[in-house]
């Protein structure tokens, strides 16, 4: 069950062909669990992963954890989606999205979406 997930994982990154390069850790927790990380590297930044995964008895994927982290290639924040609890006043709550200068409500992503986001990205200054 989770092999089927974390190997899908590793097939959006395989089949994107403005990724770079990327590096990814893929740890099976039990036939139910697992986590899988990694960095994804772009023209214009780095992507910083982390999913902590169990598959429900449905066979749906419920994300226990998770973080897109996308920076600069000097390390600059563009974006951060995650689901930290330390932001109870946001309505999406645990889950919010950093951007350079504020904390705003956001739903789960997937990270085919924030790869989607990432190509889509300008760099305005």
């Amino acid at each position: 069950m989770i092999d089927s997930y974390l190997s899908n994982i590793e097939n959006i990154l395989n089949n994107c062909s403005y990724i770079e390069r990327f590096k990814i850790n893929k740890q099976k927790i039990n036939d139910f669990s697992g986590i899988i990380s990694g960095l994804v590297f772009f023209n214009n930044g780095i992507l910083d992963f982390l999913e902590v995964v169990k598959i429900s008895q449905q066979n749906e994927p419920i994300k226990k954890k998770y973080k897109y982290h996308f920076r600069r290639k000097d390390n600059s924040l563009v974006f951060r989606y995650d689901n930290m609890p330390h932001y109870p006043n946001i309505d999406s709550f645990p889950h919010h999205k950093h951007t350079r200068n504020d904390i705003v409500k956001c739903y789960e992503t997937e990270l085919s979406l924030v790869i989607r986001e990432i190509k889509d990205f300008k760099f305005y200054e």
